[in-house]
């Protein structure tokens, strides 16, 4: 096939981007390639087409293990053609993708770089006569770069040990000095250097110099509207600003390393899905969301490098739509850069007090060696910290000392079980026979069915949710199986850690021949310092903003003006007082006073100062306190102005306007005020709506009362129709308008009933947490697996849980927890007359667990 049919057969495509075609060629042509293409530019299918067109397969090296599988996912949609192994996979996993290498099945393997380290499996992969070698994020094989990995110095060997010369780089970001060192430690020979499309023309860049940064944020949102993802440099700032978001009527989750990984899965799906708007995020956010239409990126921190800017704002506007960035500036947003630098980057002396510590802590002599692991736990932490040395500085210790040789750390997650079976297979049949209880038989026979006589020669990782699944137990009972097997003299069993350990590489050496080159660390600080200062003038920069990041990336871009950005179109955001937040909270604390205040109390509630006890209980005490008398003032007199509220002597009450605000869902057979909740209840589907009719005002690019008045919106979610005849009777409402919003209004109000009327049934019927969580992801369209993963229940337990939720909801999808084919298979046998759990199983495919059977049955009996 040509290139372009194998655009059009896997990628769907008739035509390639611009760059794309020519790298392309190179790479078949059997030219070394460094490709620097930016976020969204396509650069992984410049080397996914040459690997498709070659009769062998290709290795891509790649740090991002939760991309690889959604990379692999994308790519296997229609026919299986691509792979992954690394440390989420087991032996027999890793077997299998092997034996479709061989077999000529799978055309590329995504690999992770520490995988490069086990000798046995890098003498398979050299059998196996891989085509190319493509490095992605290739700039973390450069320390001047800015996600250096260590782990990446060992590719250089791996290609010399295959004796493959075909290797290719490719990255999103990459500076004259960090493209020099890619070449040097590939030992790329004579490349061809693309450096393409870093101008992204739909971008329009703002810096905004502010200390009123959480207010700020709600005013561009609410200005430029959703997807949003909202940048914060620590943990605490991602949760505080969701916290006050939301208690302002944006709708916002938060993302941080600190979460668990099932939640974090969960609402990465859900943004990218669309479910979740806004985001507020630390940098762990971002790497694989493949999502086109993010309209807004605001860093509420500064971001420590221009490399790490790029990449971020680069998430926006990937459907070449107008999409708006900001950067929120204040004096302290260097210090807190300053600071992760001087944490990063610890002197000799105190790696040496960590090498040293932790010697002792493990108990090894001056030239000993142990096998054991040492804990990274409190104690040892504890140690450090009365040493001077933050677990900042520990971290990075660490890995300077795992650079150097001395050591490896390893975490939890890159753990697995471990077992072999220290008797023979004729001693365990007898065992098995004789002694072994039910469920130890049935962990037993599980392990050997998927891992056979291999766990006899060798300790082998085993995968405790495939073996849970197999012998029908929750993943407890099976870890405590496996315990009791060991105690029994039956296996040999590694279970993880319960906290990140270090393992010495070599033996212990005296402190005074620890090889550490204090200039090779001064360097690596001082260069970390430069590139913070490029960031602060990027703040501080007269010129195009950006022209100065096209030239901090070595394009020569004389005269250049992006005209979009807030220098060259000349506007002072920094200027702009969130008018509209400011009003909003004063209509509310006039509502929650009855209807009537003095101004001057107004101004001290809303400023945080409790003239009177009272003041204190208004929700909007101290909301305003980042604002200005002046500010606050400004306000009032415009919502007077605008007709919101009466101003007379001093005294502010609510004008009919601003009552119908707060009552604009009126009880039709009078005029008396709902309660407040049912008005929050109505405010929800109204600002559904309104944020609908925003979207379609950009769409069409009208004014939004254009699209759809207020008047007609507050009708349409008091009446809430759910039928086009029933939307087109509202008073105002015309075809002009179904045209343009109709479908999309329909849409939200049959989700926000179906939801409301759901929340009512698990309400009513008091339905423990645990069980609405798994409805939760039901209608996400997870699977049966990934929720059982998710919810940390075994199948039969969520497949019991969604039975009693489809007698309570009979309407629920379910669809999406079977493979395909698999539930036709199950009706079909249920249709026959076959009912029982037990011999619908044995009538089905193995594969056809009893979980899904049950689902299965239990749908069948309310439809």
């Amino acid at each position: 096939m040509t290139i372009k049919q194998i655009l059009n057969k896997y990628f769907g495509y008739d035509t390639f981007r611009p760059g794309q075609e020519e790298i392309i060629n190179a790479i078949i042509n059997g030219k070394n390639v460094l490709a620097i293409l930016p976020t969204g530019a396509g650069k992984s299918l410049c080397y996914q087409i040459p690997a498709f067109g070659s009769e062998d397969y290709s290795i891509v090296i790649s740090p991002l293990i939760a991309l690889m599988k959604d990379q692999v996912d994308s790519l296997n949609k229609n026919e299986r053609v691509a792979a992954f192994i690394n440390s989420t996979l087991d032996y027999s996993e890793t077997e299998k993708v092997l034996n479709e290498i061989a077999e000529k099945k799978i055309k590329l393997l995504y690999l992770a770089p520490e995988k490069l380290e086990n000798r046995n499996f890098t003498e398979r992969i050299k059998g196996l006569k891989p085509a190319y070698l493509f490095v992605d994020e290739a700039h973390c094989i450069s320390e001047w770069g800015h996600n250096f990995r260590p782990s990446y110095r060992r590719i250089k060997e791996f290609t010399e040990f295959l004796g493959l010369d075909k290797i290719s780089a490719f990255t999103a970001t990459a500076t004259e000095d960090v493209r020099k060192d890619i070449i040097e430690q590939l030992s790329l020979k004579d490349p061809i250097q693309f450096v393409r499309g870093f101008e992204r023309t739909n971008l329009h860049l703002n810096v905004i110099k502010t200390n009123q940064k959480k207010e700020k944020t709600l005013e561009l949102i609410k200005r430029h509207g959703t997807p949003a993802i909202v940048y914060t440099s620590t943990r605490k700032n991602t949760e505080e600003l969701t916290d006050f978001l939301r208690v302002n009527g944006t709708e916002c989750v938060y993302y941080h390393a600190g979460l668990a990984p099932e939640l974090r899965r969960i609402i990465q799906d859900d943004f990218a899905e669309g479910r979740a708007k806004v985001i507020a995020a630390t940098n762990a956010f971002g790497m694989g969301i493949d999502k086109s239409d993010i309209r807004l990126i605001v860093h509420y921190n500064m971001p420590g490098t221009i490399e790490n800017y790029y990449q971020e704002i680069g998430r926006a506007g990937r459907d070449g739509g107008d999409s708006h960035i900001y950067l929120l500036y204040e004096n302290r947003d260097k210090s807190i850069q300053e600071y992760f630098i001087n944490n990063s980057y610890p002197t000799a002396e105190q790696i040496t007090i960590v090498y040293q510590t932790v010697c002792d802590y493990g108990r090894v002599a001056v030239g000993s060696v142990t096998d054991k692991e040492i804990q990274i736990d409190t104690n040892l932490i504890n140690l450090l910290k009365d040493k001077g040395i933050s677990r900042s500085l520990l971290n990075s210790a660490l890995t300077l000392l795992e650079e150097a040789g001395y050591l490896k750390t390893s975490s939890e997650m890159e753990k697995r079980h471990f077992i072999r079976f220290i008797i023979s297979t004729d001693q365990l049949k007898s065992y098995v026979k004789r002694i072994a209880t039910d469920t130890l038989n049935d962990v037993v026979i599980a392990v050997l069915r998927e891992y056979g006589s291999e766990a006899f020669s060798t300790k082998v990782r085993i995968n405790i949710e495939q073996i849970s699944e197999l012998a029908g137990l929750a993943q407890k009972t099976v870890t405590d199986t496996l315990s009791s097997l060991a105690d029994y003299g039956i296996i040999d069993y590694d279970r993880p850690l319960l906290t990140p350990s270090i393992r010495l590489t070599s033996t212990r050496v005296d402190i005074k021949h620890l090889n550490l080159d204090p200039g090779k660390l001064s360097n690596r600080f001082v260069h970390s310092k430069n590139k913070l200062d490029r960031m602060v003038q990027y703040i501080y920069t007269d010129e195009c903003r950006f022209k100065y990041i096209l030239e901090y990336f070595g394009d020569d871009v004389t005269n250049y003006k992006c005209g979009k950005c807030d220098i060259c179109t000349g506007k002072d955001h920094s200027s702009i007082v969130s008018v509209e937040y400011v009003q909003e909270l004063i209509l509310t604390t006039v509502h929650e006073s009855n209807m009537s205040i003095r101004d001057k109390d107004l101004v001290l509630i809303l400023s945080g100062i409790a003239k009177f006890d009272n003041f204190r209980t208004y929700s909007t005490f101290g909301s305003c306190k980042v604002f200005s008398k002046e500010e606050i003032t400004s306000a009032l007199q415009s919502l007077a102005d605008s007709g919101f509220i009466n101003l007379f002597k001093g005294r502010i009450t609510l004008a009919d306007k601003g009552k119908n605000y707060f009552t604009i869902f009126s009880d039709e057979n009078n005029e008396k005020e709902i309660p407040h909740n049912n008005t929050n209840d109505k405010l929800e589907l109204f600002n559904l709506l309104r944020q609908a009719r925003k979207e379609a005002s950009q769409k069409y690019s009208q004014p939004p009362q254009f699209i759809c008045s207020d008047e007609i919106l507050r009708e349409t979610a008091k009446l809430q129709p759910v039928t086009p005849s029933a939307l087109m009777s509202i008073k105002g409402f015309n075809e002009r308008m179904f045209n343009k919003i109709g479908e999309e209004f329909l849409s939200i109000i049959k989700e926000y009933k179906k939801k409301g009327q759901t929340n009512q049934v698990f309400t009513n019927k008091n339905i423990p947490q645990n069980v609405v969580r798994t409805h939760e992801l039901v209608v996400k369209k997870y699977s049966l697996e990934d929720i059982a993963s998710l919810t940390k229940l075994p199948e039969a337990i969520v497949s019991m849980q969604i039975e009693s939720i489809l007698e309570m909801l009979p309407e629920l999808e379910i669809n999406s927890l079977f493979e395909k084919k698999e539930l036709k298979m199950i009706y079909e046998k249920i249709d026959s007359g076959i009912t029982e759990l037990k011999v619908l199983k044995e009538n089905l495919p193995s594969s056809i667990s009893y979980a899904k059977i049950r689902i299965a049955l239990a749908k069948r009996r309310v439809i």
